[in-house]
């Protein structure tokens, strides 16, 4: 088989993002996850059939039957464990040797992660919508106004791009935790506890920042842009225009995946 790339001492340089994703392909988990969700999206559309009372076919089809919620818990796992298990198995040591930089290492691993995660969310956006239009044929109507005047279809859209930028905000900080560590258990554990931290202490925070407005550039409110996006008002609790948090938000973000390189250098450099 022939691939374009470099060519160093007899061996052939392949594309890393390609290598990457090459792997994370093969990986059983992946494809077991993904047909979970799709599996799993499917029940609770089937339980609401067999149970009309217990939810609003709208209400589940704005949040995806779900899905991004399954979507986080593997993301997590599965940012923290693409590095931390190579340099536990000591797999890193043969990319270093074919002579990557470890930065080009790094960058490939987030690019394949972010990759990752839009296809999955893309996933269950189209099985939302094919549910929407089959299952729930003529109960979820698409173009009803909803909250603020916005039509369903736009809300559920958002909602889904406010969960997929928290979760791009949170694999930045767990890729940084997992250059720190060699097991990946850790960075689980902080990068669940982070996102739970995030959903129950959001408003304890919201009445922090207004005794002491300066902790309202804690990365933590950043990752409310998501939900700045979707509610404009949220501005009064964030104190924060949507100008000044998409800013925050990125400094952090680069901040963490900066870091993480530092890091990574680091520790294979020595």
């Amino acid at each position: 088989m022939y691939y374009k790339g470099r060519r160093y001492g007899g061996l052939v340089q392949q594309p890393l993002v390609k290598q990457e994703s090459y792997k994370l392909v093969k990986r059983p988990s992946l494809f077991v996850f993904w047909f979970g969700l799709t599996l799993f999206q499917v029940a609770i559309a089937v339980y609401l059939l067999t149970h009309p009372n217990a939810s609003n076919p709208s209400s589940l089809f704005i949040n995806s039957f779900y899905a991004p919620v399954l979507i986080v818990f593997y993301m997590l796992a599965l940012t923290s464990t693409q590095l931390s298990s190579e340099l536990q198995y000591g797999t890193l040591k043969s990319l270093l040797y074919r002579r990557y930089s470890s930065s080009k290492i790094l960058a490939s691993k987030w690019v394949t992660l972010l990759l990752c995660t839009l296809v999955l969310y893309a996933s269950s956006l189209i099985m939302s919508l094919c549910l929407a239009i089959t299952v729930f044929n003529g109960k979820i109507d698409l173009v009803a106004k909803g909250i603020k005047g916005q039509q369903v279809w736009q809300i559920w859209l958002m909602n889904n791009i406010s969960s997929f930028l928290t979760l791009i905000f949170i694999l930045s900080f767990v890729c940084l935790l997992a250059t720190l560590f060699e097991n990946s258990t850790p960075a689980i554990i902080i990068g669940l506890s982070t996102y739970f931290i995030v959903s129950i202490f959001n408003q304890l925070m919201f009445m922090m920042i207004k005794q002491h407005e300066w902790i309202k550039w804690n990365p933590v409110n950043m990752m409310n842009l998501g939900n700045q996006l979707q509610n404009a008002e949220l501005s009064k609790l964030t104190r924060l225009p949507l100008s000044q948090i998409s800013l925050g938000y990125l400094i952090y973000a680069a901040a963490f995946f900066a870091l993480s390189l530092v890091v990574f250098k680091y520790r294979n450099e020595r």
